[in-house]
């Protein structure tokens, strides 16, 4: 059970949460034309940038063709933008740097891939595999993997499992709702290789109960999702298992101002669809920042609609 106490100092300083729809929006916003300008409308299309490459150190991902704001710099190891950011739409080439301040190595290309961008559709970037010889395979690559994230349901959420742990064989993965749970024996994304993206899967969202008072308001979440992770055809041992996150922030009314707030995308927050993306443990030694064990990142696909006016 988590409690998550909102006041009001406190609801207005949480950072803006979008999809591909308010980062197309934001992204736009310097693009309308007036009397004196008359600026073109951009067609712009939405990002989620990734580096899952476990053994080497920090990355720029940039555009390089034009000037743009679709970016990740001085990214380690399992870096990543979980809300969208916006891409100009078109044929754009991006470029993978080293990260440094020493312009001899922040020159060298890493990657350059050219890549054609849908307007208003969704992708994720992700760098994986193994940049040393020594560790390949995998060998190190880029995937730009569109996203077509579902309208879920009154009550529901939506997940989508992605394997980029480079090293680690097939999965089964599931998503239980309470700690007593057992893994069944058909799990909801079987046999997923490495490369892989599962489709989307719709389930109930997170269970939680709202208290009110004068100056705040505090949501008590239950029976949370968890994402439970094995090796193909088998139930244990796990190779991971933790709470899915976000849990998100239920639109509600502030009680101080008496504005209603729009809500944060998460597991607890129907209409939320989110990825979880598979990322492997650091090579021992490595540049890489070292991390034990494998993780899955979450990005938010598609944001719940908006409640206040």
């Amino acid at each position: 059970m988590n409690d998550s106490h909102l006041s009001h100092v406190e609801r207005m300083m949480t950072p803006l949460r979008s999809s591909v729809a308010g980062a197309l929006a934001m992204a736009a916003l310097g693009c309308h034309g007036n009397a004196v300008t008359n600026s073109q409308i951009v067609a712009m299309a939405a990002i989620h940038f990734v580096n899952a490459v476990p053994d080497t150190g920090q990355m720029d991902y940039r555009v390089v063709d034009i000037a743009s704001n679709a970016s990740l710099f001085d990214a380690d190891f399992r870096s990543f933008n979980s809300i969208y950011k916006g891409i100009e739409a078109g044929t754009r080439e991006i470029r993978v740097f080293n990260s440094s301040t020493d312009p001899a190595i922040s020159s060298q290309v890493l990657w350059d891939t050219t890549f054609a961008f849908t307007q208003d559709q969704g992708y994720t970037f992700v760098h994986t595999g193994f940049a040393r010889v020594a560790d390949q395979p995998p060998v190190r690559t880029v995937w730009i993997i569109p996203d077509t994230p579902p309208t879920p349901a009154a009550a529901q959420v939506g997940l989508r499992f992605i394997h980029a742990g480079a090293g680690i064989g097939p999965v089964d993965v599931n998503f239980l709702r309470k700690g007593s749970d057992t893994l069944p024996d058909t799990p909801l994304f079987a046999n997923v290789a490495y490369g892989s993206a599962a489709t989307y899967s719709l389930m109930p969202h997170d269970s939680f109960t709202v208290t009110t008072t004068s100056t705040a308001v505090t949501f008590t979440y239950y029976d949370t999702l968890r994402v439970v992770v094995t090796a193909t055809g088998t139930k244990t041992p796990l190779l991971f298992a933790a709470t899915v996150a976000p849990l998100g922030i239920p639109g509600y009314r502030d009680p101080l101002t008496q504005e209603d707030l729009n809500p944060v995308p998460g597991t607890a927050v129907p209409g939320t669809v989110l990825t979880a993306l598979l990322v492997p443990r650091s090579v021992v030694g490595s540049p890489a920042v070292q991390f034990a064990t494998p993780t899955v990142l979450y990005f938010v696909d598609k944001r719940p609609p908006n409640t206040a006016p």
